[in-house]
């Protein structure tokens, strides 16, 4: 890259010195150093405007806290030399500001310098996708108080107890057979498959109540809520981006936040189940099951993930695995991503790398193979679910009807998620080719 100032650039003016810094952009906060860390040298933490949360040097995070629009290239160059302990020109200042802090949209237009819209993040691998926001940060933030209670230690505790005994309950009380009964019950009764999705649908929302609930426990502002697409199903989200302000154990709290919610969930259905013996609840109560512990899955960004991401101290895994990869050839240095991390953050995610890749390239690889002998039998069963809903239809059963259109979704959806997802791959695969071939 070039960094020859152009012509007209603070840097470029011989002068430079006795211009004005810029302003840092209206509503940028400085949150301080990362807790917890996992690199050799903690990163420090700026939230943008627009609530995104920049990773900085020490370095960086200095120069922006001195910019304040009045003082001069020369008074900010002597402050940050002071506090690094070496020289530091106005022009290095300038640089500084101009190729780094500017593009990363945390300094103000200026005079000579037009507002530009805020950079958007990397399109990250495996993210929720099609996001759309439902409830406001204002209203979020409400909801997040009255559930903070829920946080309070000794009711952490009585939950937790709670959910082990009646989970243990259910178990020996013969719910395994009346599983059964009650599957052949939803097939007999589609308009409960409704009441079934119906409470999934409600539990995943109570579920993002405890993330933001903790995020705010722990004094970090939660954002907004919405649902997505993610990998191949609709899936609720929670903005707690914020929490990378607290310490370890607070993000630690906010990661566990939903499935601590999950269980407080299961917890009540299962005194509703024991009161009424409703098969569809039951149902219900264990399909929440299974997907609480799905979500301690660390292999695609569940709460497991997170969980571990913030165990290591390292934002973002996804990040780190191509550069982890090629850092494994024998006889190769070491990625620079790599060697910022500390040796057991490193190995760490080693680990995680190898462990993840063949598990994703089994469901990719597994896809493609199966996708010429079942294609032929989904097109027939999504014939015959039309079929079905049509006769439905005619003969005025809202919930036969319902229940089809459902079903077909849910036919749909698993092959046009993974088919998203392969366009993805390939879309990222093809710029690396176009970055590798600019770079040579």
């Amino acid at each position: 890259m070039d960094t020859t100032p152009a012509p007209g650039d603070p840097a470029a003016e011989s002068d430079v010195a006795d211009h004005a810094v810029p302003a840092l952009m209206p509503g940028t906060e400085l949150i301080g150093e990362y807790q917890g860390s996992g690199h050799r040298e903690p990163p420090y933490l700026v939230r943008r405007p627009d609530g995104q949360v920049l990773q900085v040097s020490r370095l960086l995070y200095l120069l922006a806290a001195q910019l304040d629009g009045r003082r001069r290239f020369s008074q900010v160059a002597t402050a940050l030399g002071d506090s690094v302990g070496r020289e530091i020109t106005a022009e290095q200042i300038s640089f500084l500001i101009d190729n780094r802090l500017r593009k990363a949209g945390m300094v103000a237009a200026g005079a000579d310098r037009p507002e530009q819209p805020l950079p958007k993040g990397r399109d990250r691998l495996l993210a929720l996708r099609f996001r759309v926001a439902l409830l406001p940060e204002r209203v979020v933030s409400a909801i997040a108080g009255v559930f903070m209670p829920l946080f309070w230690p000794p009711v952490v505790v009585l939950v937790v107890a709670g959910f082990a005994v009646a989970d243990i309950w259910l178990a020996t009380n013969g719910a395994a057979g009346r599983l059964v009964a009650g599957a052949q019950s939803l097939i007999e009764r589609p308009e409960q498959i409704l009441l079934v999705l119906g409470l999934l649908t409600g539990a995943g929302l109570f579920h993002e109540f405890g993330h933001v609930a903790a995020c705010r426990y722990g004094g970090a502002r939660p954002g907004t809520m919405g649902v997505g697409i993610y990998l191949v199903w609709p899936a609720m989200y929670s903005t707690v981006t914020d929490s990378y302000r607290l310490s370890r154990g607070g993000r630690l709290r906010t990661d566990l936040g939903g499935i601590y919610f999950n269980a407080l969930a299961i917890l009540i259905m299962i005194v509703c189940y024991a009161r009424t013996d409703s098969a569809w609840l039951l149902a219900a109560l264990v399909a929440w099951q299974a997907t609480t512990v799905w979500q301690f899955l660390p292999s695609i960004r569940l709460d497991g993930y997170y969980i571990l991401s913030d165990l290591v101290g390292v934002p973002d895994l996804f990040d780190r695995m191509g550069p982890t990869l090629r850092s494994m050839v024998p006889g190769r240095e070491p990625h620079p991503r790599v060697r910022e991390l500390k040796p057991w953050t490193r190995r760490v995610i080693a680990v995680w790398v190898v462990l993840v890749i063949p598990c994703l390239a089994y469901w990719i690889i597994g896809f493609l193979a199966l996708a010429p002998y079942v294609l032929p039998g989904l097109w027939q069963a999504l014939l015959d679910q039309a079929r079905g809903v049509g006769e439905f239809a005619r003969a005025g059963g809202v919930a036969g009807t319902a229940v089809g259109l459902v079903r077909i979704f849910m036919l749909l959806l698993p092959w046009a998620g993974m088919t998203l997802v392969l366009v993805n791959l390939t879309r990222s695969f093809l710029r690396f080719l176009r970055n590798r071939r600019a770079a040579r």
